[in-house]
């Protein structure tokens, strides 16, 4: 049987991502299809990412796998719970209601990144990543040609990898 050979361009953004997991699933279930490429920019370049080194360690299968355990991840990392339910009472008075609470929070990243206002430097797509992907083997064995798209937010230049480029996580 002749497989249909393609490259994928994926949708970034968030929820999208979620839902091209999906996509992404049934595509590997179909055994006529042949990954060749696959481009993609925020959560699209994660799914490519995530998808192409499961693909280098066995195939479809794995690939399918490891997208699967990077979500259910995600989805776990989304419970934690940052305020403990008695955050508001050990607040200064004017910051008791949650919504002066949210006010200030946006006011303030207006003037900061949310790197300065993450006190605990906590980053857990790249926790994930790090734990999942192992980024040498990817650069070194990965049969599917990989474009990812990102964006400097502070000078608005873009930057193009690929799986001819070292990888790494910043």
């Amino acid at each position: 049987m002749t497989k249909k050979r393609v490259t994928l361009a994926l949708q970034g953004g968030g929820s999208h991502g979620a839902f091209t997991w999906g996509v992404l699933d049934r595509l590997l279930e179909d055994d006529r299809i042949e990954i060749e490429g696959i481009s993609g920019a925020s959560a699209s370049a994660i799914n490519a990412v995530v998808l192409a080194h499961g693909y280098t360690v066995d195939g479809r299968e794995d690939a399918r796998q490891a997208l699967e355990a990077f979500w259910q991840s995600v989805a776990s990392k989304a419970e934690f719970n940052l305020l403990p339910g008695g955050w508001p009472t050990a607040t200064p008075a004017g910051l008791q209601d949650p919504h002066r609470a949210v006010t200030a929070f946006l006011f303030l990243a207006r003037f900061f990144s949310p790197y300065q206002l993450s006190p605990f430097n906590l980053n857990p797509l790249r926790d994930i990543l790090a734990a999942q992907v192992d980024f040498e083997r990817l650069r070194s064995e990965c049969s599917i040609k990989l474009f990812i798209a990102a964006t400097r937010v502070s000078t608005g230049t873009l930057r193009l990898f690929s799986t001819q480029e070292p990888w790494s996580i910043p």
